[in-house]
């Protein structure tokens, strides 16, 4: 599933450990309940969810628009 974020968009996820968030443009601020650092990922980078708590996605950078891919990934 791609999907496209736009300034003060959130993507809220919740119980979806194992899934895999990629980033296709734009750059993406990543925060999951339960880890101790943000992370900040730009094209090509991707992040894999690690446990079943909220997990949030912003856009973020100069253009504050992005667009990512979810899958099942492991």
């Amino acid at each position: 599933m791609v999907l496209r974020l736009k300034s003060n968009d959130y993507l809220r996820l919740r119980g979806v450990r194992g899934t895999a968030i990629e980033v296709l443009s734009g750059q993406v601020w990543i925060t999951e309940d339960g880890r101790r650092a943000d992370r900040f990922l730009g094209p090509g980078n991707r992040y894999c969810v690690g446990g079943d708590g909220l997990v949030l996605v912003s856009a973020e950078g100069a253009l504050h628009a992005a667009s990512v891919r979810l899958s099942a990934d492991a």
